[in-house]
């Protein structure tokens, strides 16, 4: 995977899959890890909160993480846990691999009103992740990534894909098609959403 080439991608990883696995860059293979098991459709790998993901470094093409970042706690053994999946996302790519992150984001309401949101992550947030360049005392966030998009998530059907995992009669629907319609308005003119894309660069 290049800068040039994005769309190509082997093996993805989808981080906090839920019942909807994605496979925003139409990978191969797809894997999925998650703290519980409610995809029967793709075996899930399940992890404790905090633990490392079960995998080799530099073993994915792609990672994704859809509403997954805001959730995770400041406090466990590894510490502040956005930090710590941030890294293992890092870990486990391979050189020139991406990272797409999609998360609700301040100043929209959605951002606070979920009670399960501990973090609240503002358009400045992505800076302590790229380029390896933070003050000594910022020692624990080692990741290196380049940003290539950092902005309000407007349009929705270009990264969000559900690589068909989950379609039945009630999603092809005409009410379903209406709501999904309705939501894509509202988001296009009131984005609740965030999208990072980032890259593991390879070594200079």
């Amino acid at each position: 995977t290049t800068r040039d080439s994005p769309n190509i991608s082997r093996t993805h990883l989808d981080f906090g899959c839920g019942s909807q696995p994605r496979n925003p860059f139409s990978a191969e293979k797809l894997f999925t890890v998650d703290v519980f098991r409610s995809s029967p459709e793709i075996p899930t790998d399940l992890i404790q909160a905090g633990e490392p993901f079960p995998y080799e470094d530099n073993f994915f093409s792609s990672v994704s993480a859809f509403d997954v970042v805001e959730h995770l706690s400041r406090d466990s053994a590894q510490g502040n846990q956005f930090i710590f999946y941030m890294k293992e996302i890092y870990r486990v790519l391979e050189p020139g691999g991406l990272a797409l992150v999609i998360f609700p984001a301040f100043p929209h309401r959605d951002a606070f009103s979920d009670p399960t949101h501990i973090n609240f992550i503002t358009p400045r947030t992505v800076d302590y992740f790229v380029g390896n360049k933070l003050p000594p005392f910022y020692a624990g966030i080692d990741t290196n990534f380049e940003l290539l998009i950092n902005k309000p998530l407007r349009f929705w059907k270009k990264w969000v894909v559900s690589s068909d995992l989950s379609h039945d009669a009630e999603s092809e629907g005409i009410r379903r098609r209406l709501s999904l319609a309705k939501r894509t308005l509202l988001r296009c003119v009131n984005p609740q959403h965030r999208i990072w894309l980032l890259l593991k660069p390879y070594e200079r």
